[in-house]
């Protein structure tokens, strides 16, 4: 029999594998990680990733964690100090066997059973296994404890070893253990860095971290008796690359609202065959009972690796095609139900909407599985005394989260409430037809009234008075630093109304828009919408992160008035009383769509040309808008990202960021040019000759907005005869990209 095997792996290329390593990785224990999933129900959002196993992982972990052994040991030599081979071998076996424990459907099996992996990994090599027979024949009697000691003190299980960052040095010798533990379980091993690319990789996401280069960059430095693994600062951005994309997999893989529902669905499948174990077909109970059996920690190890995931689904599609219990059906087909579940934007407690429901439908239990409350949240870096990241800095070792904060290291927290329509008839126990007619639309209300606005995010900066950056500038930044996705120019008209006697949306900051049409140009297509939009929004200002919250709400209609908005208008408490035109707007607009990371950010470059109705006064605001197409921590972050990266290459430009928006400019800019005489108006002299308490209240409003750092603009108006020739810019048919120069 051959001593050595080539495993070829999707990620790393070709691994080899000898001795006591080949061995472990063919015996029926190592083997049985091909039928359980690394990323459990992550799966229902990544099909690909349906064919990802525990198995690949885990000798991709293995060679990670051979290639930081052998540098690690290059870097020791400097000191004279040189590794123990069996502890050498010990930390590669364990490394290999970290994650042997695991049982059908991976870390979702962990969450109902609330058993760990890692504590049967340690069963599976202490125990009466194939595993622990291999182990004692390649090291002796005791070999195999030692390495289920290895591993409780690489998890925590002993407190005494557990991974240090400062590494104890006695007599020239280096306590190996800690060190070589530090690779095994913190923010940057061997088991993370190996699950970060490979999860990418079946996701079809980027894969950012060099994981090679990441390796060569840790540097061992000797403080007095201390061993410290360290990064120098200038190869920080390997260590933020792996901790980006671990934000990033967390967003997108492990913490999706597909992921979390998938997981309640399979405990609620679970709790179903329990109250109906006749429905097992007899022949394949023996592929699912265990995993049924609530006193999970009565198993044997070996009782333990028997939940495998294919007999598991052959017994549920049995289950789906014999049974009369429509619930247990609908179950069993976990990616129909994960999918007819609807995420709520909401900020109400899952107690008041569990309420609300009974409330409208007393036949809708209290605690349905209907209702689906959860929050999750990772931090993606710790920064602690077992976790922390070395980095060597001028000023000595630092922790990684006292230098550079490039990376948002902040707790990312999913929360999803989500309602299932389908799982509360089958609840109810009525037929699709009978739960149409009499309560959809009721439940369909519970979660109008519980939903809350979309944010939108955004970065305004208004050149309308720059003499030193144009759009130009910015755009030309945005072609060079960028891969651009699309390109688009359009028109559009809108018309802003207000209360004109009390100007209650501009005092609170909201405007209440209509849209009346929109032409698109994209190379030789010109296309246009001809339908009104109405659209509200508030306005919120992130004093910590510079950007922009707009709440939206929209009612869209068909006719040329009002009347069709009125109901909405109603439930957002704006008076219909004296509402009127305030400010047409003719838009102009030139967008980008660019690619930062795995995010899209859009950034358009506008000309509105607008006119006051009330004042009659025209002018115009010259701005750049930046917008993520999301509002995950993705792409908050690929916002900034942005931001950052064009006002280093354009210092002036941080100069012109204003929360301002083409409502309170038009009308501010107008009211002040008609103050400082630019044009005088019969009409506006006599508006506020007959409205004198509305004409102050406008003032009093306009002065306010002056005081605040959003309208800078305005205090650098030009004069009379400059404003005069600016506001000569039109439009042309098939507009070009605007400039203010």
């Amino acid at each position: 029999m051959s001593e050595r095997m080539v495993y070829k792996d999707i990620v790393h290329g070709e691994i080899v594998l000898e001795g006591v390593f080949k061995e472990l990785v063919q015996c029926e224990e190592f083997q049985r990680l091909k039928d359980i999933s690394q990323v459990g129900t992550a799966c229902f959002e990544y099909e690909s990733m349906e064919e990802e196993k525990r198995l690949e992982h885990s000798i991709g972990s293995y060679h990670l964690i051979c290639r930081i052994v052998n540098h690690i040991e290059n870097k020791l030599s400097k000191y004279g100090m040189h590794m123990d081979k069996e502890e050498k071998t010990i930390a590669k076996i364990a490394m290999l066997l970290h994650d042997v424990g695991h049982a059908a459907f991976s870390h979702t099996e962990e969450k109902i059973t609330g058993y760990s992996h890692e504590k049967r990994s340690v069963e599976a090599i202490r125990e009466n296994t194939q595993i622990h027979q291999i182990l004692e024949n390649y090291g002796g009697e005791g070999f195999a404890e030692k390495v289920a000691e290895f591993l409780e003190e690489v998890y925590g299980f002993k407190k005494e070893a557990k991974p240090k960052k400062h590494v104890k040095v006695e007599n020239n010798q280096v306590q190996l253990k800690e060190l070589l533990a530090s690779f095994i379980s913190n923010n940057i091993d061997a088991d993370r860095l190996d699950y970060l690319i490979r999860d990418s990789k079946y996701a079809g996401m980027n894969i950012l971290t060099n994981v090679p280069e990441l390796i060569k960059s840790f540097e061992l430095v000797l403080d007095g008796d201390q061993l410290i693994v360290a990064i120098p600062e200038e190869k920080l951005y390997l260590v933020e690359a792996a901790i980006y994309e671990r934000m990033r997999n967390y967003e997108k893989i492990y913490y999706t609202n597909a992921s979390i529902l998938g997981d309640h669905t399979l405990e609620f499948l679970l709790q179903e065959l329990r109250k109906y174990p006749e429905e097992i077909p007899q022949e394949t109970i023996s592929s699912i009972q265990k995993f049924l059996t609530e006193e999970k920690t009565s198993f044997t190890i070996g009782e333990h690796m028997q939940i495998l995931e294919t007999p598991i689904k052959e017994t549920l599609k049995k289950i789906a095609n014999q049974t009369d219990n429509e619930m247990l059906k609908y179950l069993c087909d976990q990616k129909q139900a994960v999918q007819d579940y609807i995420p709520l934007e909401t900020d109400k407690e899952e107690s008041y909407i569990r309420y609300l429901l009974h409330k409208a439908i007393p036949e809708i239990a209290e605690d349905t599985k209907g209702i689906v409350h959860e929050v999750r949240t990772i931090k993606p870096y710790k920064s602690t005394d077992t976790e922390g990241i070395n980095v060597i800095t001028h000023d000595g070792i630092k922790d990684y989260s006292e230098c550079q904060k490039r990376i948002n290291v902040e707790p990312f927290t999913r929360e999803i409430t989500a309602i299932n329509p389908e799982m509360i008839r089958l609840e109810l126990g009525i037929s699709k037809e009978e739960f149409e007619a009499n309560y959809k639309k009721l439940i369909e209300e519970v979660i109008s009234s519980v939903s809350k606005p979309k944010e939108e995010l955004e970065l305004r900066y208004v050149l309308t008075s720059s003499k030193d950056v144009s759009l130009y500038d910015v755009r030309e930044q945005i072609e060079e630093n960028y891969k651009i996705i699309d390109k688009v120019q359009y028109a559009s008209q809108d018309t802003y109304y207000d209360d004109t006697q009390n100007y209650d949306l501009l005092r609170k900051r909201e405007t209440l828009r209509i849209r009346s049409g929109t032409t698109f140009y994209k190379g030789e297509e010109t296309y246009g919408f001809k339908s009104r939009r109405m659209t509200h929004k508030t306005y919120k200002h992130k004093e910590e992160t510079e950007y922009t919250t707009r709440k939206r709400e929209e009612q869209i209609g068909d006719t040329t008035g009002l009347e069709e908005y009125a109901k909405f208008l109603q439930k957002e408490n704006i008076s219909m009383e004296h509402l009127n035109r305030v400010l047409s707007v003719q838009n102009l607009r030139r967008l980008y769509t660019i690619a930062v990371g795995e995010a899209l950010v859009d950034i358009s470059f506008n000309v509105a040309q607008y006119e006051n109705e009330i004042y009659e006064m025209p002018g115009q605001m010259i701005s750049i808008e930046i917008k993520p197409r999301d509002n995950r921590m993705l792409d908050r972050t690929a916002l900034l990202s942005v931001k950052q990266t064009l006002e280093r290459k354009i210092p002036a430009l941080k100069n012109y960021l204003s929360n301002a928006n083409v409502y309170e400019m038009g009308v501010a800019d107008s009211y002040l040019k008609y103050k400082k005489g630019y044009i005088i108006s019969e009409d506006a002299k006599e508006y506020e000759e007959e409205n004198p308490e509305a004409a102050q209240k406008l003032k009093e409003i306009i002065e306010n907005l002056q005081e605040g750092k959003d309208f800078a603009v305005l205090k650098q108006m030009p004069s009379a005869e400059e404003w005069a020739k600016q506001n000569t810019i039109k439009f042309s048919t098939v507009p070009e990209a605007p400039d203010n120069r």
